[in-house]
């Protein structure tokens, strides 16, 4: 009984309102993250899912192979990191894009997701809201900085973002790219590289690698679409 009360005592001591109050915003990131799901297939999960499930079909709907908004901020740390020796930019602070990359989601916790290919500009003031009212007000600034991309470190986390699904959509197989393309845009095979340049290239732009590399990654993806089509 007193080793209860001795236990009991420690954690009382140790719950103040801060801990509380952090512990219940992890939750709900964790539960929020986990739960939005993108457009996008994982490749990988669908590897697994398609061993291990006897005679399984693909649906692009299908909850188990959808990339959760969770999968697509954790990935982009990692690859920011993997592209930022090749940029050549002293402007770019890396850990300033990597807090960016971490939060600039967020405002979809409560608004949800949407493709960059159907998102309208008038979408983005109620996930600024919704994403000002989940972040602290330290992060405000850098949270805005990188929806305007006013810094170089802004511009490589907006490209980092933009890149990364194409990056996936590379490594996804090409029947599966082209019917989730059919069903979430409504748009045909030979169409696909076409729009993805149209809506991300400009995000590349302001360097030379970025551009480089997106011109690369699109040249393969539009030579294996083409390969799956003929």
């Amino acid at each position: 009984m007193a080793q209860n009360l001795v236990m009991y005592n420690i954690e009382m001591e140790h719950k103040t309102p801060a801990t509380a109050k952090l512990l219940e915003q992890l939750e709900f990131l964790y539960e929020k993250y986990s739960e939005e799901l993108r457009a996008t297939t994982q490749p990988y999960y669908l590897r697994k899912v398609s061993q291990k499930v006897p005679n399984y079909q693909y649906d692009p709907e299908d909850v188990l192979v959808r990339e959760t908004l969770m999968e697509h901020a954790g990935s982009l740390p990692v690859v920011a990191t993997a592209f930022y020796p090749y940029i050549n930019d002293s402007d770019v602070d890396l850990g300033q894009t990597l807090i960016m990359l971490a939060i600039h989601d967020v405002g979809e916790l409560i608004t949800g997701d949407e493709m960059t290919f159907t998102k309208n500009s008038s979408a983005k003031d109620p996930e600024r809201t919704a994403a000002l009212s989940l972040l602290d007000d330290s992060y405000h600034e850098l949270y805005d900085d990188v929806e305007s991309q006013t810094s170089k470190s802004a511009k490589f986390a907006k490209a980092i973002d933009k890149i990364t699904p194409d990056i996936v959509d590379y490594l996804t197989p090409a029947d599966i790219t082209i019917r989730r393309y059919k069903h979430f845009v409504g748009i045909d095979p030979d169409e696909i590289v076409g729009l993805i340049e149209a809506k991300k290239r400009p995000y590349m732009l302001w360097n030379p690698f970025m551009t480089e590399f997106h011109k690369l990654l699109l040249d393969q993806l539009a030579a294996k679409l083409k390969a799956h089509i003929n």
